[in-house]
């Protein structure tokens, strides 16, 4: 393939060489529906919503994807604390052991790499859990705004 033409197909990168690949599956499999921006399949409900819509969805894919990958890990151990004054702990909800250990698990968590959601108790939620599908939509919608 020529340089111009790799370029028209946006094919000149490997981002976009891979999409192609997955659209040409997609096309030589015998797969004739919708096909979305990324070279993926696209279901009939995707094909109704809006693309802000879609973005939210993506989102939200992703962040319980993450989520149920941490899940599958042991909880992190936090590193070394810093001393903390009776006020600052105080302020910091750590003046009880209850409290102390909820900050330490959110510390070990952010320490660790994880940047997801946490509940109350600074536990990863359960991502497939109906309770928190509405939490979860809308920390999957304000992600976007705040990338």
């Amino acid at each position: 393939m020529s340089p111009q033409m790799a370029r028209l197909l946006g094919t000149d990168t490997p981002e976009g060489a891979a999409r192609f690949e997955r659209l040409s599956a997609l096309r030589d499999s015998g797969y004739t529906g919708p096909i979305d921006q990324d070279g993926n399949a696209m279901s009939e409900a995707d094909t109704k919503r809006s693309p802000q819509q879609r973005r939210e969805a993506a989102a939200l894919d992703d962040m319980k994807a993450e989520m149920r990958k941490w899940r599958s890990f042991p909880v992190p151990e936090p590193g070394p604390a810093e001393p903390m004054s009776p006020q600052k702990a105080a302020l910091l909800g750590c003046d009880t052991p209850e409290g102390r250990a909820k900050f330490d698990r959110l510390r070990a968590y952010r320490e660790a790499g994880y940047n997801g959601p946490l509940d109350s108790q600074n536990n990863i939620p359960d991502p497939d859990s109906p309770a928190e599908q509405r939490s979860l939509d809308m920390l999957a919608a304000l992600s976007l705004t705040h990338s």
